[in-house]
């Protein structure tokens, strides 16, 4: 297996395959090109009501694999549906990474939407999380920041907050 094209060296890309801990269902997302969208809630805010660096990293519930949603499987406004109807937390907008910015930090993301899922639990659809559960709490604060900067400088991506539909999607549709 080879991974994307990104400022990783032939020994860093070996080490990092090492530890990339896949269970079953899961799989590594390779296309750098694609964008992954971030839902930004209200716990994604800083004290002064503005996306906060935090929101591109990991939370003590997500257990360093902060969630995301691929843009080849669904549509922003879809994956923002989605998440108002299932998720606890509403979501107040999205904001997307380029799997090159990830790839650059030398995180990988992880498909896991063929994975099993808990009794009673659902995913959503697209669903990848990316991989911090290696990195110590100093170098998750750094690399958050600067996917935060990385994200910024693309914007809110354009969505409703009002549900299209009834938040379902139908993945016969996305192909």
């Amino acid at each position: 297996m080879s991974l994307p094209e990104s400022n990783v060296t032939l020994d860093d890309e070996e080490t990092a395959l090492r530890n990339i801990d896949l269970g079953e269902g899961e799989a590594l997302v390779e296309d750098a090109s694609e964008l992954i969208f971030r839902q930004i809630t209200k716990h994604s805010l800083s004290k002064d009501g503005r996306v906060g660096t935090h929101a591109f990293g990991q939370a003590d519930s997500d257990r360093g694999k902060p969630s995301y949603s691929r843009r080849s499987v669904v549509s922003a406004q879809e994956a923002r549906d989605w998440h108002n109807a299932n998720a606890r937390t509403q979501s107040l907008a999205v904001w997307a990474l380029a799997l090159e910015e990830v790839f650059a930090e030398r995180l990988w993301a992880i498909d896991d939407s063929a994975a099993p899922v808990e009794e009673g639990k659902v995913r959503a659809p697209g669903h990848c999380y990316v991989d911090y559960r290696h990195l110590s709490r100093g170098e998750v604060k750094s690399i958050r920041a600067r996917l935060y900067f990385a994200a910024e400088r693309r914007g809110e991506i354009p969505t409703t907050s009002e549900v299209i539909g009834d938040g379902l999607i139908d993945l016969a549709e996305v192909g």
